[in-house]
């Protein structure tokens, strides 16, 4: 069956609707985002409150305030005339935003009604206080989807109660409280099996220690970045963790890379951190020591062994002397 627009509704009263809703996000956004963001762009010009949308709606105010703060981390909406930073993925995931998002609504495509997350709520004191508290970290009511969210990461992903309200807590403190972060930071532990207390611990002080790790190198380098990109921290956890190198050695690194190239490459940076660790260099001290014998060695293979068939046959300190003390001597041709 195809499908057409009634040629008599071109010609009525209508508004725009970013082609970015319909390419992108119609997977990915529930009903009730979808809703709420609909007649947003029918009244924009009112510039209407969160207590309107929900009247119109018959929406709750906490679940239409929940929906449209997608639309505003997505950088579709502008809330209070304040433009929302677009969050980057969580420094410990290493997928591309887009297919992070495609994933989460694959693995999780049909949410729980109100009613079900409310007897869910009653049934399960967990559950409850996992609500609770996740409203009091993030320091606002949370509406259904936000809620149906949490629950279908518990659901959905395995984590205990507990560690979800750890990777909140967590993500709270470097300010990045939204929903659709926690889901894909949830979505990486689950992965992960990080599910017990002392897992998400021992996660949780290596992404500091990562978050560490970029401030000191934005420092030393200059770049004004407040959060690496996934990529980025990546390769820090790897440099640190992996092949134990500390910000002295990453930003040598640096400036290595920075000597054979005009832009910033953490791919480059990350094979010379790579020799350097097949080499067993780890300091300093040890990478000019390694220098300075590579140094030595490309002279002594420059110069010219006896009986090489290369040494002079002639005495060139005698012929620099003769050149400056005695006087040419022609003689005519044929003499």
């Amino acid at each position: 069956m195809q499908f057409s627009l009634n040629p008599k509704m071109m010609f009525g009263l209508s508004f725009a609707v970013p082609a970015e809703i319909a390419d992108k996000h119609l997977k990915l956004a529930g009903a009730a985002q979808l809703k709420v963001l609909l007649w947003l762009l029918r009244h924009a010009a009112e510039a209407p409150t969160s207590e309107d949308i929900s009247k119109a709606l018959n929406m709750k105010h906490a679940d239409a305030c929940d929906a449209m703060q997608y639309w505003i981390e997505a950088g579709i909406v502008i809330a209070d005339g304040k433009e929302a930073e677009v969050e980057e993925m969580p420094s410990y995931a290493v997928e591309q935003p887009a297919q992070i998002q495609t994933e989460l609504a694959q693995m999780m495509p049909i949410k729980p009604s109100s009613e079900q997350i409310a007897k869910r709520a009653k049934e399960d004191s967990e559950i409850h206080f996992m609500f609770e508290q996740a409203q009091k970290k993030l320091g606002r009511t949370i509406g259904y989807d936000s809620q149906a969210t949490l629950l279908m990461i518990c659901d959905t992903y395995g984590l205990p109660v507990e560690v979800l309200l750890m990777l909140i807590e967590y993500c709270v403190s470097v300010n990045k409280r939204s929903i659709s972060y926690i889901a894909k930071a949830a979505k990486d532990w689950g992965e992960r099996e990080i599910d017990s207390l002392e897992k998400a611990d021992e996660q949780i002080r290596l992404l500091r220690r990562c978050d560490g790790l970029w401030k000191k190198f934005c420092a030393m380098t200059g770049i004004s970045t407040p959060h690496p990109t996934s990529e980025q921290s990546a390769h820090l956890r790897r440099w640190s963790n992996e092949l134990g190198f500390d910000i002295e050695m990453i930003y040598l690194a640096y400036e290595e890379m920075a000597n054979h190239t005009n832009k910033i490459s953490f791919a480059y940076m990350n094979k010379v951190l790579q020799n350097w660790h097949d080499e067993g260099i780890k300091t300093p001290a040890q990478l000019e020591k390694s220098k300075a014998e590579k140094k030595a060695e490309t002279k002594t293979k420059a110069k010219p062994k006896p009986g090489s068939g290369y040494a002079a046959s002639y005495d060139i300190d005698e012929f620099n002397r003769r050149s400056l003390n005695e006087p040419p001597i022609y003689k005519p041709n044929g003499d």
